[in-house]
């Protein structure tokens, strides 16, 4: 958003919600535990062993898009072809859609962070693309950023596809060789296009009204004039194309062929027929779409799946309807606690989610429920996409269209970067936000659902004045109350902001966490990056030029940059690390957002502010901005801007409310504009797990409205589209010529079809919701639970000297509350030291191993540092961090090195022991604890001086897949040579290097 949080592609910490009848408790508590397959075959067609029919899926949590690939023949156990995902982005959660090619052996991907539906900029120009073999695995990257649209990517009925984006003022059509992962053509059309797919020797798209060609040289030409936008174009067997039209509140199935000649094949209520289809083949779903349309009027290689709901996936050949797919993360979903592994992957960050699928066997009608465990070959679509700025001079440079606020550098340094350079500091004194990642004293607390309602509640009641104590989490901030440092707004023609609305913008901006997707609620850590290094999703990149300053859960941008004084620094350390005083900046920017509008009487329905309805404009300015009336032209056109339209061409004509059709709709959040997905938000909640129980809950209350029916009160999607408005008319489809724009409603050259006007399309008395209030003003703040504890007291021996990773300065607090009072029986005896790996990027040092290095306030005295193993050639993303004694040791000791219960499970940690007179043993072990927190020896040494020991992030099968940590060290003095004395070297060795610095 303008004010509050326009994500670029890097502001990585959002995860949508799904749910499923697959993952959701059963009624009957011992009922059957699901497969992965169909387990009784003879439910299957007969033929079934040698069908070639196949089904692909895809689901996304924080590891990445997962594809999930099907064969009937092997009954339908289901495999993960990939996991596709970019190193250095933080983020809940991966979307994503894909295409299969004719053949059925490849997938066509396009997939991003979710947060970039949050920005307009990287919508259009942020998603990455790849080709993944449905058989071998093999994931085929492109060196293009592509469109997050509905309808990208688009395949034929080879091995084609076409991807697409805006380029300049035309689209930019990227044709697809499949076969070889690679893009054989590439050309830039006038207008915007949308809808593109491979057809004939050249591609078909939809323009506006029409259905058009684009042949190799760019030349359009129209197939067929339409009374609506075409959508879903899919390509048959025979030289037709199959698409939709929407026709008021309908919509035609229609076929064009390559000649031009047009045919209507049926018609049916908007959003109850759908057209698939894979390699040629066509298929018409919904549940009634037998009454719609006739299978005598439908052409060879077309065929109606009856009964299938419309927004099902189809297999290749039509065998299997996939009618739900959902993973029981906290978003959706919940599990039915009978398998330990998968409550433990529901609740641990960083790990991927069971995935529940529901499908209908279309021949027989049949419902069959699969639970699948995603599992792709270790890096295997984790390595950094071409797309991204590399090393290579020829590797086109994206990052420009990756971020979209430019941030001038300056010299101010905060406390905790001034003692030492970039170098050899955890935090980042060269950066340009205000506050600094990776800083022990200003970790952001992770709040919990309950925590996250609490807070919203109270803040809209303008009661949200909890008192902060001195130090609160482990900071150096003086006492504060939110709402003390952030005082609500009083909104123009009275009323306040329903909490609802206030939950639903906290849901699409951060998923509800205040802290990186790395940490569990009740466990500190960094805060949510939102584009903090300016990398464009690139691990080796760091751009200080190009930040998006985004902070906590309502991703607060205005005013956090270091060069910005429009809040002290008191209130920025605060919107950091406390999810109560972001919420209410937050609340003060949408309040704002209320007023600007009320001001220039852009009201909805009235203005009523209890409505939620009514705050969609509001909703529309906090995501996209206010362009302002032109002083010195009344003429020029002003108002809420054209992508978040409904109208606007980039969201599929018959998309419903969204999680009104089903948890389902939120793996696709780019088919909603901003204000549907708050208030859809608003409606159906999301669902979160406790990690303790794994119990699966709605995330907050929802509204309420009177016909118990949200639906009832959306807006058209032509509702802020008229002639006289915003020079906006769907009646007169009109293309520019040279714009990036399609061919539309909007009349204007420019596309500046801007809306200022009040307008009323529902009764809100019948049928607009109201907020409902779980926390009155004199609730408590619920207290979290980690799933994670800290590990307080020291079982070593007395006399261990034991080396911690943070000073002994720091503070461990949960909130007000110190988990370690009376228990810690120890004193760090040393410090553990970092050297970053280094780049020299536009004539400046930067440090890009900072991007994916983390601390999280758990673990051995409540903090450890981690990042994941890097192959030892990126020697600007090692990290190595030296654990070093305040004293000299003669003799005897052990080692012993504290391993975390998560975020540690490389088993190539290979740790640098200097024995103090030069001589150097290495310790190879792996860091898995099996999710406890414990002490592992590394051996017993005979040191003559002050010892070392160091570890670093390069391993010899280093993918950026498996966590590698520092926490604390320990050595323990031992009277004499013990059972376990390892033997040195024959000679010394000389210490090891730091990590390069380039």
């Amino acid at each position: 958003m303008v004010a509050a949080g326009a994500i670029s592609v890097l502001a990585m910490a959002i995860v949508a919600p799904f749910a499923s009848a697959a993952l959701t408790s059963s009624s009957e508590p011992d009922g059957p535990t699901l497969s992965d397959r169909v387990t009784d075959t003879s439910r299957l067609p007969s033929g079934w062993k040698d069908s070639d029919d196949r089904i692909v899926t895809y689901d996304g949590d924080s590891t990445g898009l997962h594809v999930l690939v099907a064969d009937a023949a092997n009954a339908y156990a289901w495999r993960t072809a990939a996991t596709l995902s970019e190193p250095g982005i933080d983020t809940d959660q991966w979307i994503g859609q894909s295409c299969v090619t004719a053949s059925g052996d490849r997938a066509v991907v396009v997939y991003a962070p979710r947060q970039v539906v949050n920005d307009q900029q990287s919508f259009q120009q942020g998603a990455f693309a790849a080709v993944v073999d449905l058989k071998s695995g093999k994931v085929t990257k492109l060196p293009e950023l592509v469109s997050m649209a509905y309808f990208n990517p688009g395949c034929g009925d080879g091995e084609q596809a076409v991807l697409s984006r805006p380029q300049g003022n035309g689209t930019q059509l990227l044709t697809l060789d499949a076969r070889q992962g690679r893009l054989t053509h590439e050309q830039t059309v006038p207008g915007q296009l949308t809808s593109p797919v491979p057809f004939g020797s050249g591609i078909a798209a939809a323009a506006g009204k029409s259905v058009v060609s684009v042949n190799a040289k760019g030349v359009l030409r129209t197939l067929a004039r339409t009374d609506g936008t075409p959508f879903r174009l899919v390509p048959d067997a025979h030289s037709g194309l199959a698409y939709q039209v929407p026709a008021g509140k309908k919509v035609q199935v229609r076929r064009v062929a390559q000649g031009g000649s047009d045919q209507l094949l049926g018609s049916g209520l908007l959003g109850a027929l759908s057209l698939r289809g894979t390699g040629g083949r066509v298929f018409l779903t919904g549940k009634d779409a037998q009454d719609h349309v006739q299978d005598s009027a439908l052409p060879t290689g077309w065929k109606i799946l009856d009964g299938v709901p419309a927004t099902s996936d189809v297999s290749t050949t039509g065998g299997l309807a996939l009618t739900a797919v959902a993973n029981g993360t906290e978003a959706a979903g919940a599990d039915d606690s009978k398998n330990a592994d998968d409550a433990k992957a529901l609740t641990t960050p960083g790990t991927a989610r069971p995935v529940g699928i529901n499908a209908l066997l279309t021949g027989t009608g049949e419902t069959v429920d699969f639970r699948v465990k995603p599992k792709a070959p270790q890096g295997q679509g984790s390595a950094q996409s071409p797309a991204l700025l590399g090393d290579d001079e020829n590797t086109p440079d994206h990052s420009s269209q990756l971020t979209r606020m430019q941030l001038d550098a300056t010299s101010a340094q905060t406390t905790a970067d001034t003692e030492t350079g970039p170098a050899t500091t955890t935090t980042d004194p060269d950066r340009t936000c205000a506050i600094t990642r990776n800083d022990p004293g200003l970790q952001a607390l992770q709040p919990s659902p309950a925590m996250v309602e609490w807070a919203a509640d109270l803040a809209v009641q303008g009661k949200l004045d909890v008192r902060r104590k001195k130090g609160w989490n482990g900071t150096d901030i003086a006492s504060y109350t939110p709402q003390g440092l952030f005082p609500p707004l009083e909104l123009k023609g009275g009323g306040r902001v329903p909490a609802q609305i206030l939950l639903g913008v906290l849901s699409q901006e951060s998923n509800l966490v205040q802290a990186s997707s790395l940490a569990a609620p009740g466990e500190s850590g960094n805060f949510i990056q939102g584009g903090y290094y300016g990398n464009g999703g690139s691990v080796h990149t760091v751009d200080w030029s190009a930040t998006d300053c985004g902070y906590g859960i309502s991703q607060v941008t205005s005013g956090m940059a270091r060069s910005d004084t429009t809040y002290t620094a008191e209130q920025q350390k605060a919107i950091t690390v406390d999810y109560a005083a972001n919420i209410a900046a937050g609340l003060q920017i949408l309040q704002d957002k209320w007023n600007q509008l009320y001001d220039r009487g852009i009201l909805a329905n009235g203005g009523d502010p209890k409505y939620l309805e009514n705050w969609w404009f509001a909703l529309w300015a906090y995501n996209s901005g206010l362009n302002q009336p032109n002083a010195s032209d009344a003429t020029a056109p002003w108002g809420l801007g054209w992508f978040n339209n409904p109208a606007n061409g980039i969201y599929p004509a018959d998309r419903k409310m969204f999680l009104s059709g089903g948890a389902d709709d939120a793996r696709t959040p780019n088919l909603w504009s901003y204000p549907e997905r708050v208030l859809g938000w608003a409606a159906y909640s999301q669902q979160k797990t406790d990690p303790a129980t794994g119990a699966t809950a709605p995330a907050f209350t929802t509204g309420n409205w009177p016909t118990d029916k949200a639906p009832d009160a959306q807006p058209p999607h032509t509702t802020f589209c008229t002639p006289a408005a915003n020079e906006c008319d769907t009646t007169k489809p009109r293309k520019v010529t040279g714009s990036s724009q399609p061919e539309g409603p909007c009349q204007r050259d420019d596309f500046k079809c801007w809306w200022h006007e009040p307008v009323k399309w529902t009764d809100c008395a019948t049928t607009c919701g109201t907020e409902v209030l779980t926390y009155q003003a004199t609730d408590p703040e619920p207290q979290p639970t980690s799933p994670h504890p800290a590990v307080c007291s020291s079982t070593l021996p007395k006399n261990a000297l034991i080396v911690d990773d943070v000073p002994n300065t720091v503070k461990f607090r949960v909130g007000d509350t110190n988990p370690c009072a009376g228990q810690r029986n120890w004193t760090s005896r040393g410090t553990l030291s970092f050297t970053f790996g280094s780049a020299d990027q536009k004539g400046t040092t930067v440090y890009p191993s900072k991007i994916d290095f983390h601390q999280l306030g758990s673990a051995f005295g409540g903090h450890f540092w981690f990042t994941h193993t890097r192959d030892p050639k990126y020697t600007d993303s090692v990290v190595t961090g030296t654990w070093t004694p305040d004293r000299s040791l003669k003799g005897w000791a052990r080692i012993l090195v504290h391993l975390p219960d998560h975020q540690a499970n490389t088993d190539e940690a290979t740790y640098h022991i200097a024995l103090g007179d030069g001589t150097i043993v290495d310790k190879t072990i792996s860091q898995n604890s099996a999710g406890k927190n414990t002490w592992l020896s590394l051996g017993s040494y005979e040191f003559h001086g002050t010892p070392s020991v160091s570890l670093s992030s390069d391993t010899p099968n280093g993918t950026g897949d498996d966590s590698i940590a520092w926490d604390a060290l320990a050595f323990e003095p031992l009277p004499t040579k013990p059972t376990d004395a390892a033997t040195p070297p024959t000679s010394p060795a000389p210490s090891p290097a730091p990590a390069p610095q380039q």
